[in-house]
């Protein structure tokens, strides 16, 4: 109550002050006149009437002050409140952007350079004319007509000194990807797998911990039937630091892959730094070889397990080291290069440079042991958690939660088309994948997950 009375004092003085600034200010001389010793005068008081119009205006003025006092007031308490979030999420987002931060220190973000446009736009046309063309009829005709009319546009960026390079680089990686497509491929190669895509993913089928220990928790495992029809369930574990690996272990059946009885284990090299140490959990088994990322290298290992002989093959330019890992929120350490096999196939995923840090797609001629196709796509490499490939098509993953992952991109590699609509949930057991890949013999996806080894059936 005492607070309401001062309020309405402070108020009534306002408006005095208000009424006497807004008053004319002119004085009035009236003529008196001596009567009994005293001045006597008459005054007209109407001209000392309240000013009533000037009073409505000067408290509709006090009325407007109020209200842009009570609204400043309301802004000024709701921005307490909200700059320090905003504080907050720009912190979270600076953090998390810090990690990228090299890409930009590097340059993978500038545009390239007309020169290197023109080189790539040549290494297309020496492509389309040195090997042979699986379809020599009008798409190889129309590709060989846009790349010549490419490299006009890039001649005109030249002449007129007007660049829109990010535009015309989009469009070289388009057209790289068709020039793949157009390449021979071997018809064995070519399935009936390709016409399907996968539509869902089941529960896992198999939730084990692996033989070793529950700290080993990167690594891989899976299911092989070698050349000569021997089954086997394998599994690599990775040890020094999670990077590095020189043993696998065999079980014959299944039912001894269950028990842990019955196994058979394999040296690939007698250090951890030995040249054909393993790096990585990218290692697959596939047709009684194992592939891998080489120690410390870009390159490929190919280990014969009947004739014990190694082979090697260079990723040009791939990131390594940590460089391009799978990461989403969390970056799982020495990812960047990883394998899978598919009907027939073998594939490598990594990022490069030159594609801005974004998956890069070979398939590897397990014959010859080189690279016969690549693609390039638009997917950052470091926003994923892990990939594969079926029939034909990368799928990336991403992560939901501890328990929940989900498949939501898919490159066609045989289309060059890319979705990043996709939703197809994995269950999982703990946040971390190590390892990722599908086996065309029995249909399942193989995971290795937190040192859990983890199996799904996929559905077309």
């Amino acid at each position: 109550m005492e607070k309401l009375r001062h309020t309405q004092s402070l108020i009534m003085i306002l408006l005095v002050l208000l009424l006497a600034a807004a008053s004319s200010g002119h004085a009035h001389s009236v003529q008196g006149e001596e009567r009994n010793a005293s001045c006597v005068c008459e005054v007209n008081s109407s001209i000392w009437a309240f000013p009533v119009t000037k009073y409505d205006v000067v408290t509709q003025v006090l009325q407007n002050c109020q209200d842009s006092l009570q609204k400043l007031q309301t802004q000024t308490v709701t921005g307490a409140k909200t700059v320090p979030e905003m504080e907050a999420t720009l912190n979270n987002v600076t953090k998390r952007l810090k990690r990228f931060q090299y890409l930009n220190n590097q340059g993978l973000y500038n545009a390239l350079h007309l020169k290197q446009l023109s080189q790539e736009i040549q290494q297309l046309h020496d492509t389309m004319n040195n090997v042979d063309l699986d379809k020599p009829g009008g798409e190889a005709q129309r590709i060989s007509t846009e790349l010549q009319k490419f490299q006009e546009d890039v001649n005109k960026m030249y002449r007129k000194n007007v660049f829109n390079l990010e535009t015309m680089r989009e469009k070289l990686r388009s057209l790289n990807n068709r020039v793949q497509n157009c390449r021979t491929i071997p018809q064995d190669f070519r399935s009936s797998c390709y016409d399907r895509m996968m539509r869902n993913i089941s529960a896992p089928v198999v939730i084990k911990m692996n033989p070793f220990s529950s700290s080993y928790i990167a690594g891989a495992w899976g299911h092989d039937i070698d050349t000569d029809g021997e089954e086997t369930y394998w599994i690599q574990p990775l040890a020094s630091g999670h990077r590095l690996g020189i043993s696998l272990r065999f079980y014959q059946t299944y039912e001894d892959f269950m028990a842990e009885r019955n196994h058979r284990d394999e040296s690939l090299a007698n250090s951890y730094t030995h040249a054909n140490a393993i790096q990585g959990p990218g290692t697959i088994i596939f047709k009684g070889v194992v592939y891998y990322q080489c120690y410390n290298l870009p390159e490929l290992c190919a280990f014969d397990l009947k004739t014990k002989q190694v082979e090697r093959l260079t990723l040009p330019d791939a990131g390594f080291n940590n460089k391009f890992p799978y990461c989403y929120y969390n970056c799982f350490d020495w990812t960047d290069i990883n394998l899978s096999v598919d009907d027939k196939g073998l594939w490598v995923m990594y990022a490069t440079e030159a594609n801005h840090g974004n998956m890069v797609v070979s398939r590897v001629d397990i014959e010859g042991f080189n690279v016969t196709h690549t693609w390039k796509t638009r997917l950052f490499k470091r926003s994923v958690t892990n990939t594969f490939i079926v029939c034909g098509v990368l799928y990336a993953t991403r992560y939901i939660n501890t328990y929940k992952e989900e498949v939501f991109y898919a490159f066609d590699t045989t289309t060059g088309m890319e979705d990043n609509m996709l939703s197809i949930p994995m269950e999982k057991v703990a946040a971390g994948i190590a390892n990722l890949h599908y086996n065309p013999t029995d249909m399942r996806l193989y995971m290795y997950n937190g040192g859990y080894m983890l199996a799904y059936q996929a559905y077309f």
